[in-house]
């Protein structure tokens, strides 16, 4: 599965994307990783190209990154 990460919102530039990952769990963990040793910002956010929902990724002032699921109408 593909996900992609974008800084900041929807709307963001696109900061990294991984073609094979086996679903929500191994993105979470690809996107933590990723965000850990290259982000130049506190948000990001990680989206399925299938159109799973998806999940901002925000970096605290501890600098640990959590995953919250965005709700959207």
């Amino acid at each position: 599965m593909e996900y992609r990460l974008l800084r900041g919102d929807a709307q963001g530039a696109l900061a990294a994307s991984c073609d094979n990952l086996d679903g929500e769990l191994a993105a979470m963990t690809w996107a933590r990783n990723w965000l850990a040793h290259n982000a130049d910002h506190d948000r990001y956010r990680l989206e399925a190209l299938d159109g799973r929902r998806p999940m901002l990724m925000v970096r605290t002032v501890a600098k640990q990154w959590y995953a919250i699921p965005v709700a959207e109408n």
